[in-house]
């Protein structure tokens, strides 16, 4: 062993220093030996060479050898220790060649190691180990008497001095595997869990509150020290925080943690223990414990404040980000028990809501900048409360009575499992609510003040940041959530209020506007002497952040718009740059812009063009020193106002060239790739509200694409996905133009520049050769689609650059929908030219498909080939037969009633092709596709007789059922037996679509009346009737002469040749078998 010992060595140490290609073949066979089995000899070597092993007096005995050897090369012999055990320590992998015994022994030199263990990086590995063990023994093969005990016999405090080093070092240990046993989930492990907590929280509380009392009684002799200046005293607390307070804080935050895993996933059968003494005590403790440390933390901040600052090392830094995690460590316990057990947490509410509030208080009123705020225990006290406010529980809607006085007891279902509520129960919580918020004064209002005017302002650290990196910190405040701001836990607490208390808030919100416009007023006016530094400037951006926030609950109460016309607009549109800004930043600006987009529903009609104006000034607002936050800001704005239902094109048609001017002047100027992202939706969204009447600016937008193409930059493919996008807007648009060609002027040559541009972006973006393509194949497609929909004549790029479909769906069938839509277009626009060069390649490519993918896929597929079909001639078809007549097997298989089988929609489709081909050349079907087997021919008639009637009209349309008629008619002139005997259900067919051509008369002739009303709107009410339209497009040519077939007629003329080739004998008794009521349709 001891020559795998030293083996192991010179592989570890060649995989960390040795040159290529030594260190890969280190690392090749450091991997093949993680598949090793697990032998006793070979790992006690191991464990002796990384890990400090016991010796007879239960002290480490290789503790000098371990010094001895290569940190670097130990830690990560302890870095692949634990990878091996992890893959090989479970009884069932055949590789484990331990015996129980050994597996003991193995298990109680990692614990005594982790323990034991002088650096504190191998410790946390070895720790790691110990819990991954754990998770997979305890506690049937590892007990708790040979797990725990290690790790808390240095809590108990037996010795006269305690060892802070051990202690730490037992609960670290105790903590990871405590954390790897909460994170099992089956019932029998969450029971084994439970019992455990109930085993260890008594200590750990009694250990808790020890640490916890003797570091705030260490803290407050510092605060309490006499006959010392703040000089002395911040400086003195210092020191202290960064010797011996440290180590206590760093213990108390991984014990805290520890008691939280516990408490958090036990807490029903721990509140059971000592008849929920014992719960009490810790939820009581915890309050005073937080309580002082808070204390501190406020005396702390005003002795740095006295002293103007303090002299802090890293080391105080890091004392003093312990204290604050510490803190929030033990808030968040109470934050989450209150959220997970409302009902079992209500008689703690009110200290809770006190000290809290207190907290809240405490760091809102101190401007100091001396120390930061707890950022973290601010969090957690405005999570608290937004809790509390919003719980479903503390609310009337959880009362079985309506006065609150029965008895019954109900079960109500939480994520934390059910709660047994009574009424009494839900009145206690409510009533400790209720006298907290307005016993003393009204503390609603009081909180709304103060989260909005303390916790919804912007800092220092935001207007640095915003000065700094404008698009970086835009992108910020966006994503930050309510776990990690400040701000947007208030936004939520805000919300909670107004939501929840609306008739105690919104008054106090109304207060605040009240005077916030007066100052705004004046602001307007130019007549604010420090305009520019003015800190209420940040007050007034709060308030306005809280009326755009509330504005569905102020809705009703509000009157927006000649408030904004009169407060805010003078601000928006000032000449001079400082008003409404704070060092440099343009900060009420950039919220009147935010607050535009938040209550557009109620701005009229005639507000909207000056707003245009004033957000498109380019001088003010988009020269290329202008702030790019403000710029981003009003894009985003802009694109809300062209997704307005209320928008109208005649208002924003005088302005659409500046806009276009600006956006494509600020997309250079920025450097995120998410800025550029939303300068191309707003041009997106521009063009979607504009409609066809965009298309005369088709020339001013597609000139700059492709300077946006070709400009690199980490994100490019993002960019050049979004500016595939774009043109594929554009090119709709410019479909619709085409449509109404009276209503818009279309330049032919800017369209047609436009689609050459389309055809080179679409080459690079659909090459399977293209490493880029992963990023815009699909968008790439999707824009191919728009192209040839929009194309009037086929070119020779346009046929050559369909080899690119070819060899994407050689590869694979990931983008087979658009691929089929496409080949529907090629169709329809290339005709004989495109079939005659691709009929191989494309019959090859729907054989190898039809039948492996799912049913929107197939229904596609039956959609091309009916195209192929009723567009070619028919010495053409014969390249696609080999493709029907896999259709044909799957109808029969279906008449065949076997078990698998195409969906009926599918098969419906597949029935249409075929039914194409009978009307077109009933004769060619026979003797080319059905090989002259009438019994198939039967087995298909029955299944269109089957069909016509459960399936729906999605994939069995007006057309498609009028050629299954007429297909069936042309088999009746067969003559056979079998097939005249359907004859009734033929005509029953017939009836069934002469009656739905009616109805679609009926409704396109409403359809009609109304569209006047409908040219009238614009918007996105125009894009929605837009849509609509696209899905009702009209019949293509070759279906234009199944249409204006007259049925009706062509049924009495089918019927006067079966009369004279069967004669009237045989045909009267042919109409015999004819239900009643059907003739009569036809003789009307």
């Amino acid at each position: 062993m001891a020559d795998d010992v030293l083996r192991m060595r010179d592989l570890l140490a060649r995989s960390l220093r040795a040159p290529e290609p030594q260190r890969s073949e280190a690392e090749s066979e450091l991997q093949q030996l993680q598949r090793a089995p697990i032998t006793a000899p070979f790992l006690a070597a191991l464990l002796d060479m990384c890990v400090a092993v016991p010796g007879v007096d239960g002290a480490p005995r290789n503790l000098a050898q371990l010094a001895a050897e290569d940190a670097d090369v130990r830690l990560l012999g302890v870095l692949w220790l634990k990878h091996y055990l992890k893959a090989q320590w479970r009884q069932r992998k055949a590789t484990n060649l331990l015996s129980d015994d050994e597996r003991a022994h193995v298990r109680s030199v990692l614990l005594f190691g982790a323990l034991h263990e002088p650096q504190p990086t191998v410790a946390l590995h070895l720790a790691l180990v110990v819990s991954a063990i754990a998770r997979a023994e305890f506690p049937n093969q590892w007990a708790f008497e040979s797990l725990f005990p290690p790790m808390l016999q240095p809590l108990r405090r037996q010795e006269a001095v305690p060892d802070v080093g051990s202690e730490r070092r037992g609960v670290d240990v105790c903590y990871r595997v405590v954390k790897e046993l909460a994170a099992r989930r089956l019932m029998q492990h969450r029971k084994q869990f439970a019992m455990l907590s109930v085993e260890l929280l008594p200590l750990l509380l009694q250990y808790w509150t020890a640490v916890a009392t003797q570091l705030n009684d260490f803290l407050q002799t510092q605060v309490d020290a006499v006959m010392q200046s703040s000089v002395e005293k911040a400086a003195a607390i210092a020191v202290a925080l960064g010797s011996t307070g440290a180590e206590q804080l760093n213990v108390l935050a991984t014990t805290t943690k520890l008691i939280s895993t516990m408490l958090l996933n036990a807490f029903r059968d721990l509140s059971a223990l000592q008849n929920g003494e014992l719960m009490r005590s810790a939820l009581v403790e915890f309050y005073n414990q937080l309580e002082r440390l808070v204390k501190f933390r406020q005396a702390f901040g005003a002795v740095v404040g006295d002293a103007g600052g303090v002299n802090a090392g890293v080391e105080v830094e890091e004392a003093m980000l312990t204290l604050d995690k510490c803190m929030h460590r033990v808030a968040a316990i109470v934050v989450g028990v209150q959220n997970s057990y409302p009902m079992e947490f209500r008689e703690y509410l009110p200290p809770y809501l006190t000290l809290f509030w207190n907290v809240l208080n405490a760091f809102a009123s101190d401007r100091s900048t001396a120390l930061p705020s707890p950022r973290r225990l601010q969090i957690d006290a405005l999570q608290f409360f937004a809790n509390v406010l919003s719980c479903r529980l503390y609310k009337n809607e959880s009362l079985s009575g309506p006065d609150g006085t029965t008895r019954v007891m109900s079960k109500v279902i939480t994520a934390a499992g059910d709660v047994a509520l009574t009424d009494a129960m839900v009145l206690e919580a409510q009533a400790a609510v209720q006298t907290f918020f307005t016993q003393a004064e009204n503390r609603f209002a009081s909180m709304l003040n103060m989260v909005v005017m303390h916790y919804m302002t912007l800092t220092a650290k935001d207007l640095k940041e915003w000065q700094n990196d404008p698009e970086a910190y835009c992108t910020l405040m966006e994503s930050l959530t309510a776990k990690e701001s400040v701000r947007a836990c208030a936004e939520n607490v805000f919300l909670t209020l107004v939501q929840n208390f609306p008739d105690q808030t919104i008054p106090a919100l109304t207060q605040l506007t009240s005077s916030a416009s007066a100052y705004l007023a004046e602001l307007g006016r130019g007549q604010v002497s420090n305009a520019g530094d003015d800190r209420r400037v940040l007050d007034m951006d709060a308030v306005l952040l809280a009326i755009g926030l509330g504005c569905y609950d102020l809705h009703d109460c509000f009157e927006f718009e000649p408030w904004f016309l009169s407060n805010l607009v003078p601000i928006l549109v000032n000449p001079d740059a400082t008003a409404g800004s704070f060092q440099g930043l343009p900060v009420l600006r950039f919220r009147i812009v935010w607050l535009v987009s938040c209550w557009l529903a109620q701005l009229s009609a005639n507000v909207r063009p000056p707003l245009y104006d004033a957000l498109l000034n380019s001088s003010a607002f988009f020269h290329p020193d202008a702030d790019v936050a403000l710029k981003l800001r009003i894009v985003q704005t802009l694109e809300s106002m062209m997704n307005d239902w209320g928008f109208e094109y005649e208002a924003f048609a005088p302005f659409l060239p500046r806009a276009l001017e600006c956006l494509f002047a600020f997309f250079p100027q920025a450097d995120e790739s998410e800025s550029k992202m939303k300068v191309l939706g707003c041009l997106e969204a521009i063009i979607q509200a504009c409609g066809a009447h965009i298309v005369t600016f088709c020339h001013q937008i597609s000139a700059p694409l492709p300077a946006l193409w070709t400009n690199e930059s980490d994100a490019s493919n993002l960019v050049r996905g979004k500016i595939l996008q774009l043109m594929a807007k554009l090119l709709a648009s410019v479909k619709e133009a085409q449509k109404n060609p009276a209503d818009v002027r279309v330049e032919a040559g800017s369209v047609q520049t436009l689609l050459d541009m389309c055809v080179q972006v679409i080459r690079f973006a659909t090459d399977v050769a293209n490493p880029d393509e992963v990023f815009l194949m699909e968008s790439g497609l999707e824009l191919w689609n728009e192209t040839l929909d929009v194309s009037t004549v086929y070119t020779e790029e346009l046929h050559l650059l369909f080899g690119n479909v070819l060899r994407l769906m050689e590869r694979d069938y990931e983008h087979v929908a658009l691929v089929l839509t496409l080949l529907e277009h090629y169709l329809r626009v290339g005709k004989s030219q495109f079939w005659q060069s691709y009929h191989a390649s494309v019959s090859g490519l729907l054989q190898s498909v039809i039948g492996n993918v799912k049913a929107e896929a197939s229904l596609q597929i039956a959609q091309v080939t009916e195209i192929i079909v009723a567009t070619l001639p028919a010495d053409q078809v014969g390249g696609i037969l080999p493709l029907v007549k896999l259709m044909v097997e799957a109808c029969v298989s279906f008449q065949h009633k076997e078990i698998k089988h195409e969906p009926e929609s599918v098969l419906a489709a597949y029935l249409s092709v075929v039914a194409r081909l009978m009307m077109i050349d009933l004769d060619f079907t026979l003797k080319n596709l059905l090989v002259n087997d009438h019994t198939v021919l039967l087995l298909l008639v029955d299944a269109m007789l089957k069909l016509f009637y459960t399936v729906g009209s999605s994939p069995l349309t007006l057309l498609r059922r009028k050629v299954w008629a007429l297909a069936l008619c042309s088999t009746l002139m067969l003559l056979q037996r079998p097939l005249l005997e359907r004859t009734g259900q033929v005509l029953e067919i017939c009836v069934e679509v002469i009656e739905d051509e009616q109805e679609e008369l009926k409704q396109k002739k409403s359809a009609a009346a109304a569209r006047d009303e409908d040219d009238k709107r614009s918007g996105v009410y125009r894009a929605f009737r837009a849509h609509q339209q696209n899905q009702q497009q009209q019949a293509d040519e070759k279906d234009a002469p199944i249409l204006a077939l007259d049925l009706k007629e062509f049924v009495c003329g089918l019927l006067r040749d079966l009369a004279a080739k069967l004669g009237s004998g045989s045909f009267s008794q042919l109409l015999q078998t004819v239900d009643s009521s059907v003739l009569p349709k036809f003789q009307s």
